[in-house]
């Protein structure tokens, strides 16, 4: 029988210090029981000397590994420097489970055989058709895992535990499949590179545009639902859903279209509604006063004088979308940001990794999670230096017109932004020319806006601006808030804050436990939902198979 593993050994964690790395692997050798580690021996990660960034001083010697456990299989990598005496001494060494022995992905030689007579209980139990339509019912059984959201996270993880077969059933509010992107205003297309954002098993094709529109990626994920065989019900919320300690399961109340309830009873539920969580949206003195519309960016779909306060991702690109419809736009700024353009910080980010030249995406996303991210962050110092001096005249356009600027937390640039703060930043797709060329204005409010009138807005420091519609770029509250939206009070209190870092420099609760036992939360952009898509089905089948405790 196979050693079950307590939670805190299934888990994402960084020991860091000789006496805590020594405790760690005495404590748990026997759980651990590695063997079979092996170099690379061909691709591009075999053994090499490698500078991760000129401006930093550091060269190490690096190799992916691949390993064994009791348990499972898995990839990694090691790196090692030389100290003061001379000696070669492992700096990192990351172990990431991969596969489950026993349990391993149905794909590839594993693959189905496809005929009606190799399907359990012959073709008397019908054609692949339909018994398609039966599992997406879910008549024959219950779901094992219930996905609230059909957007990249919900599919992604939707696809990962369909090959581990543990049956799943995505839900979503909207009408169709990739409505989360389609319905979004007319000209967003995505701020990360086609290479970065592949999705699991189905990656994008060799013509795919390098950023993709977003109606595109909308029918995307539904042929990528079709093609994957992932059971999703569109026009359905949940009504209500109450935990057992005793049966370790949910009893959760459905409503599907303007059907009854149906009553479901999956022992995992995933919250897979997007990176964050309710939209923020201030009050304001005398708001009822104005004529004109106040709404936040989570409602814009297209675009009139219009001031809009706040100036990360989203005010960036609603602005360039107001320009591009005739009109007149002013972006309140009340603290700096972080500006990165797509043509060269984004490419310069990826270079040599998710681009044309780099590896397979699956060594790229090992060789990717392999540093610690304090590790990481300390890295990304020197290449935020470095894309500065890259963009250097649109920067200093910026600051001519009067834009304030920052470069992220300890001048760390936009992964920390992203993974600490959700927001601070701006992936710049055109709207930072129209800001130095005066097509869109900017005016610093410290303290953001006093009151309204009819026929405008009054700022902290007293000057007047006319507007017809004012834009709320005010960021969104921690993914925790839309859990009590959907699930109430009784879950929401014992759930974790999502995001930032825990004091191993770790991400607190995203694709790891909740604070909720059989409840878990699944986000981020496109390239976070491939990689941690696998870990969070590996954390659900192998509790699936009784290979560790779960978290009371």
């Amino acid at each position: 029988m196979a050693t079950r593993l307590p939670h805190a050994f299934v888990d994402f964690r960084t020991i860091r210090g000789k006496d805590k790395i020594a405790k760690y692997i005495n404590d748990n050798s026997n759980r651990l029981n590695l063997r079979n580690v092996w170099r690379r021996k061909s691709g591009v990660y075999t053994p090499r000397i490698e500078e991760p960034d000129p401006a930093a001083g550091v060269e190490w010697a690096e190799t992916m590994i691949d390993f064994e456990t009791d348990i499972g299989r898995g990839s990694s990598m090691v790196r090692l420097v030389t100290d003061d005496a001379g000696n070669n001494v492992i700096f990192a060494l990351n172990l990431a489970l991969q596969e489950l022995k026993g349990h391993e992905d149905n794909v590839k030689e594993r693959r189905p055989h496809g005929g009606n007579n190799s399907l359990k209980g012959g073709s008397m139990q019908g054609n692949w058709q339909e018994r398609r339509e039966r599992e997406k019912e879910f008549n024959d059984a219950e779901p094992f895992v219930l996905v609230i959201g059909a957007g990249q996270a919900g599919l992604e993880i939707g696809a990962r535990l369909g090959r581990l077969d543990a049956p799943t059933l995505i839900i979503d509010r909207n009408p169709r499949i990739g409505d989360n992107w389609r319905n979004r205003y007319r000209t967003l297309v995505t701020h990360d590179p086609v290479n970065y954002c592949h999705t699991p098993y189905l990656p994008f094709p060799p013509n795919w545009p390098l950023f993709t529109p977003k109606d595109k990626l909308a029918d995307w994920f539904e042929a990528y639902a079709s093609i994957m065989e992932l059971n999703v019900w569109t026009s359905t919320t949940i009504e209500s859903a109450e935990y057992s300690e005793e049966t370790n399961s949910w009893t959760v109340r459905i409503i599907r279209g303007d059907g009854p309830v149906i009553v479901l009873c999956p022992q995992h539920i995933i919250l897979a509604t997007g990176h964050s969580g309710e939209p923020l949206v201030p009050k304001f003195n005398e708001q009822d006063k104005f004529s004109g519309t106040v709404y936040h960016t989570s409602q814009h779909q297209d675009a009139s004088h219009d001031p809009e306060e706040g100036s990360g991702n989203s005010g960036h690109d609603i602005s360039q979308n107001f320009y591009e419809n005739g009109a007149d736009v002013t972006m309140l700024q009340r603290s700096g940001t972080y500006v990165i353009s797509v043509e060269k910080g984004v490419h310069m980010q990826h270079n040599g990794i998710y681009d044309e030249t780099g590896p397979p995406t699956e060594d790229a996303d090992i060789y990717d999670q392999s540093l610690p991210l304090l590790v990481q962050f300390a890295l990304k110092v020197h290449q935020t230096a470095r894309i500065a001096e890259a963009e250097k005249e649109e920067l200093d356009g910026l600051r001519r017109v009067g834009f304030a600027l920052n470069f992220g937390v300890d001048n760390s640039g936009v992964t920390r932004l992203y993974l600490c703060k959700g927001g601070g930043y701006s992936i710049d797709v055109g709207c930072t020319k129209l800001i130095i060329d005066g097509k869109i204005k900017v005016h610093q409010s410290v303290d953001g806006i006093r009151e309204f009138d009819e026929g405008g807005l009054v700022l902290a420091d007293g000057k007047r601006l006319d507007a017809d519609v004012v834009v709320l770029a005010t960021g969104y509250d921690n993914m925790r808030t839309t859990a009590k939206k959907i699930l109430g009070d009784k879950v929401a209190n014992r759930l974790l804050d999502v995001w930032d870092l825990n004091d191993e420099g770790e991400v607190n609760a995203i694709w790891r436990y909740s604070g909720h036992p059989g409840f878990w939360y699944m986000g981020g952009n496109l390239a976070l939902c491939r990689m941690y898509s696998k870990f969070l089905a590996l954390q659900i089948k192998a509790s699936k198979e009784g290979l560790y405790t779960l978290p009371i």
